[in-house]
């Protein structure tokens, strides 16, 4: 299995020791560096047509490195903590901003990439265009989205600049750094994992292309403002849509394409945020916390709380100063 890319800086590969473990159709290599007070670690998974590569580390002055590229690749790359550069990746310079994403193509032999941030945390997926094709191939609404990428082969770059990384796509990479098995089954656990961040992916894009008119974005962004100020009692959705001049299918629908989520969807994750916030900043009872963002039944929220930031709501509880929740509520709301 041929690496898609190899550092090739005499300063890195001289402060370098990799490890290599192989398994039924799987290659692990790890490479650890060390210099001057930095520290790096990538943890790369080799299988047929594709490469996972996750990059921890700490940095005391950025880092640049030469990548020199093996094969043609393209790539998804998400940069968790930190920041990377490069002059000229895919014929433009780039910059991965924290919390950003993006997929690309290069046909470049040789780039020079730069990392910046004191704590970097980075992870990539490379795979052939042969690879990509065959995907894009089985799914007719892809076709429409890559006709050109298909029809001439060139370096490109797929989403916008500052595209961020969806908590979806954040859970997938986690599922995939902490992978708990091993053999034929890890394999096939990663390759299914690079599939379901493959479709994320496409997903986002087709929201990005199919974005409602001018019009009707003004007025979902009011709908959504107006979600920031009432969701502990927001209208029913019909009622709603009409306070806003259009129609429940319509709203519905136009939500969901630009913000990602439904409607309620939205009421839900704002009640919960504001819930957290309050309970970390002021005394209130979890009862009137609970009451105050809208939920009316006490199990019900201590689930859902759990279910989104993983405790209960009473362990996020913090001693502070006497806050009024009155007023916390309104300018979380603003």
């Amino acid at each position: 299995m041929e690496p898609f890319f190899q550092f090739r800086t005499a300063e890195f590969t001289d402060n370098c020791q990799t490890t290599l473990d192989e398994q039924a159709g799987l290659l692990h290599a790890t490479t650890t560096w060390q210099q001057a007070g930095s520290g790096m670690q990538f943890s790369d998974y080799f299988l047929e047509g594709f490469q996972f590569t996750t990059l921890t580390g700490h940095l005391a002055q950025p880092l640049r490195l030469e990548l020199a590229v093996q094969k043609p690749w393209l790539a998804m790359l998400y940069q968790l903590d930190g920041q990377i550069d490069s002059r000229a990746c895919a014929l433009r310079p780039l910059i991965f901003g924290q919390g950003h994403q993006n997929m690309m193509a290069d046909e470049a032999p040789s780039n020079f990439y730069t990392f910046q941030g004191q704590q970097h945390t980075c992870f990539s997926v490379h795979f052939t265009r042969e690879l990509f094709s065959q995907l894009v191939a089985s799914n007719e609404e892809w076709l429409g989205l890559h006709q050109r990428q298909l029809q001439q082969p060139e370096p490109f770059v797929l989403l916008p600049p500052g595209s961020v990384i969806t908590p979806a796509q954040r859970a997938i990479i986690q599922q995939i750094v902490s992978c708990p098995y091993g053999g034929v089954l890890k394999k096939m656990f990663l390759e299914a994992r690079f599939l379901d961040l493959f479709i994320e992916q496409q997903a986002q894009l087709a929201r990005l292309l199919v974005r409602p008119a001018s019009r009707d974005r003004d007025m979902l962004h009011a709908v959504r403002d107006f979600l920031d100020a009432h969701y502990a009692e927001p209208p029913g959705l019909l009622q709603l849509a009409r306070q806003f001049g259009t129609n429940d299918f319509k709203l519905k629908k136009g939500f969901k394409e630009l913000f990602g989520t439904t409607v309620f969807g939205y009421v839900a994750e704002r009640r919960l945020t504001v819930a957290h916030q309050l309970l970390s900043l002021t005394s209130q009872p979890v009862q009137e916390v609970a009451d105050a963002v809208g939920f009316t039944n006490p199990a019900h929220f201590a689930t859902a709380f759990r279910r989104k930031f993983g405790l209960r709501p009473t362990q996020v509880r913090r001693p502070s100063q006497p806050v009024v929740a009155e007023a916390l509520v309104a300018s979380l709301a603003a």
